[in-house]
């Protein structure tokens, strides 16, 4: 039997929603809870690269994110009129019957993994988070913030980048921090000829879109912006509308579409790799909870994701819980740091506009040859 029997997942994104989905198909009693109090996300979409893919297979929920989305096989680079530079063939690495990659709105993702863990009966309960943690040698007693109390053999932070459970476990000290920049996305209409994701390089910027659906795709503009700024929403549509001026082409057009600040998503892009171990005792942190990759390589779902399966496999086993933890940190720790440092020195480089190509070109294609290694 499994030393690990019943396990509460703090956090209903997609790493505590996947890894809820990966105890159950391991036979482990799972229940999560969500501070929010519905399961919705803000309407922007997301890139899961072929890692995520393969994670997603694993829980059984691959094929509902796949009816959702948009498969796509390739990523173009352009200059700032549209003209394209570059194309890269992305690796299947399911096999031919399966994409590279695809885009997908975040809700449609939350979707598919809630109506999973549904039909499997794991609970989540919403509006409902954890207000103090004990720990013994057998288990962890939880007092939630409703005053309730439960029992578990193993706490999972999977609460995100401002996690509370990292900062009751590791103290305030350890977080994430500004990179002195921001990331814009704006949800509009898909062209027919877009089939795959387009980065534009311009003068000062970097642009470019990716297809969702059928019948969107998002825009998304990463700005260098020293101090953290604080606008109005209303601002953001010529905010933006006035980044993407020095574009043609495809982008040029769409950029028209942005008028609505409801279509707009404009955060602060944030960096941090937990030192190891991400552990102590019977409570860990995962995904954005223990490390949170910048957008450039869009590869932040995919290790978040990853790291659920690959935790659920470690302690699904009847080795003692230290040694799962310390087995799964083995497995995830390089892999996730090398995300969240080349992530950062693309965004690093993209302050400094005349990085030679090759320089990008090479960084991004060595850290997708070895996320295409199994996790």
């Amino acid at each position: 039997m499994p030393a690990i029997a019943r396990v509460l997942v703090v956090g209903a994104g997609m790493a505590g929603m996947t890894l809820g989905l990966a105890l159950k198909r391991c036979g482990i009693a799972c229940e999560i809870v969500e501070i929010r109090a519905a399961l919705t996300e803000p309407g922007t979409g997301i890139s899961l690269q072929g890692p995520a893919l393969r994670a997603l297979q694993a829980v059984d929920a691959l094929e509902g994110c796949i009816r959702r989305g948009f498969a796509q096989t390739f990523f173009k680079t352009c200059d700032a009129q549209g003209n394209v530079t570059g194309t890269v063939d992305l690796p299947r690495l399911l096999g031919p019957q399966y994409p590279a990659t695809m885009g997908i709105m975040r809700q449609a993702v939350h979707e598919v993994l809630a109506r999973e863990l549904e039909r499997l009966g794991v609970p989540i309960r919403l509006g409902l988070s954890v207000s103090a943690l004990a720990q013994t040698d057998h288990d962890v007693d939880v007092t939630f913030t409703d005053g309730t109390r439960g029992t578990y053999d193993l706490v999972v932070g999977a609460d995100g980048s401002g996690s509370a459970i990292r900062e009751m476990m590791f103290g305030p000290q350890v977080g994430p921090r500004y990179t002195g920049q921001m990331n814009w996305r704006a949800t509009v209409s898909r062209p027919p000829e877009v089939t795959g994701r387009y980065s534009y390089f311009g003068p000062t910027i970097k642009s470019g879109f990716n297809p969702v659906s059928e019948r969107e795709m998002y825009i998304y503009v990463v700005q260098n912006v020293a101090e953290r700024p604080r606008w109005r929403d209303e601002e953001l549509p010529a905010m933006l509308r006035g980044l993407l001026g020095e574009f043609g082409g495809i982008l040029g057009r769409a950029r028209d579409e942005v008028r609505d600040p409801q279509q707009i998503i404009c955060r602060p892009v944030f960096s941090m790799i937990m030192p190891p171990p991400w552990y102590r005792g019977r409570v860990i942190l995962i995904g954005d909870a223990a490390h949170t990759a910048t957008p450039q390589l869009a590869s932040g779902a995919s290790i978040a994701i990853e790291d659920a399966v690959v935790l659920a496999r470690h302690i699904r086993s009847d080795a003692p819980l230290e040694a799962a933890l310390a087995a799964f940190m083995r497995a995830r720790y390089e892999r996730c740091r090398m995300v969240v440092a080349n992530s950062e020195q693309l965004g690093e480089w993209e302050k400094r506009p005349g990085t030679a190509d090759h320089l990008v070109a090479g960084l991004v294609a060595e850290s997708y040859r070895t996320l295409a290694q199994a996790a």
